[in-house]
C-alpha cells in the first residue's frame, strides 16, 4: 500500500459509543507501520506525531523523563537492521542507542531488557558504555517475548516454549509452569498493583473468559468482558479506572477482518465496543490530559 494511502487509511474512523457512555479522557499512542500516532479517546480522531522514514515501528514502551523506547525495522544494504530508538514526546526527536528488538525499560528504572536476535540481555549505561548481563541465549532470530512487570522482574518466552520471570537482583530465572498451563500469554496483561495477569482462558465451545492469575497460576477474579469475542487486553487506565482491549472480527458480505476497540469500566461493570474500525497494534502507551 502507498505510503499516502496507508496514512489516509489510518486517519480513517468510525466511532460507535453511543450517548449513554461516559466519555473518556485521554490519548493512547499506538504504531502504525512507520508512523507512531495517537488516538483521542474522546473521539477517535487520530494524529501521525512522527514518521520513521522507511523503517516500522514493532514496539512502543515507556522510558523515564516523558520519553518512548521504540523498536525499529528497517533496511541498510538489502539486509534487515533492528534498532531501539528514543525518542522524546517534548521535542519529537529520536535518538538511536543499540542494534536490538523487543526493547523495554523496567518501569521506574533505567534497566534496559532486549534481545539482540540470538540472545536476552539486560543493560544499563554507567559511564558512557553499555553493561550487560547475559539472561539466556536462543536460536538465531528465534521469535522473543518480553514483559516486564516490576522494577526488577520480567517474563518472557522464547518462541512457544514456557514462561520464565527473571529476576535482575537474584540474576535468575525461574519457571512459570502454572501460569503458562492456566493462561494466554499473547492475549494477557499484568497488573502490577495486583501482582497477578489479566488473561484469556479458554471457555466452553468457541467463548472466552477473562481472569486474574497469579504468578503461580492461582486463579482469581474474573471479569464479566463478553466470552464470544476474542479480546486482548492493552492497557489499563488507572485515573479512569477503565480498561482498554482491542477485538479482531469480521463484517460485512465480504467477512472483511476488522480491528476494533472495547472498553471496560470496573465502576459500573460496563463493557461496550468503543469504536468500529481501528487496530492499534499489540503495544500502546496512555498519556492522561
Amino acid at each position: 500500500m502507498p505510503r499516502l494511502a496507508g496514512l489516509v487509511l489510518l486517519l480513517q474512523m468510525t466511532a460507535c459509543s453511543g450517548p449513554d457512555h461516559e466519555q473518556l479522557r485521554g490519548s493512547l499512542y499506538f504504531a502504525a507501520g512507520n508512523y507512531l500516532a495517537l488516538i483521542d479517546l474522546r473521539d477517535g480522531s487520530t494524529s501521525v506525531v512522527a514518521n520513521l522514514g522507511d523503517a516500522d515501528i514493532r514496539s512502543l514502551s515507556p522510558q523515564l523523563e516523558d520519553r518512548i523506547l521504540l523498536t525499529v525495522y528497517g533496511s541498510e544494504n538489502a539486509r534487515e537492521t533492528r534498532h531501539l530508538v528514543l525518542y522524546d514526546r517534548d521535542t519529537r526527536q529520536t535518538l538511536t542507542l543499540l542494534n536490538g528488538r523487543n526493547g523495554h525499560y523496567l518501569p521506574g528504572t533505567r534497566t534496559l531488557v532486549y534481545d539482540d536476535g540470538v540472545r536476552i540481555y539486560t543493560t544499563e549505561r554507567i559511564r558512557g558504555s553499555w553493561e550487560k548481563t547475559e539472561v539466556v541465549e536462543h536460536r538465531y532470530n528465534q521469535g522473543v517475548d518480553i514483559m516486564p512487570i516490576s522494577a526488577t522482574r520480567f517474563i518472557y518466552r522464547v518462541g512457544e516454549g514456557p514462561l520464565f520471570v527473571y529476576d535482575t537482583a537474584a540474576g535468575r530465572s525461574i519457571g512459570l509452569t502454572g501460569l503458562a498451563s492456566a493462561c494466554r500469554f499473547d492475549r494477557s496483561l499484568w497488573f502490577a498493583e495486583r501482582e497477578a495477569m489479566l488473561c484469556q482462558v479458554a471457555g466452553d465451545g468457541p467463548t472466552f473468559e477473562y481472569r486474574f492469575v497469579g504468578l503461580d497460576g492461582s486463579p482469581g477474579t474474573a471479569l464479566p468482558l463478553p466470552a464470544d469475542h476474542d479480546l486482548k487486553p492493552l492497557v489499563y487506565l488507572p485515573d479512569q479506572e477503565v480498561l482498554i482491549l482491542t477485538e479482531r472480527w469480521r463484517s460485512g458480505l465480504a467477512n472483511r477482518v476488522k480491528w476494533g476497540v472495547w472498553v471496560y469500566r470496573y465502576e459500573t461493570q460496563e463493557t461496550y465496543r468503543l469504536f468500529d474500525d481501528q487496530h492499534l497494534g499489540e503495544h500502546v502507551l496512555y498519556t492522561p490530559d
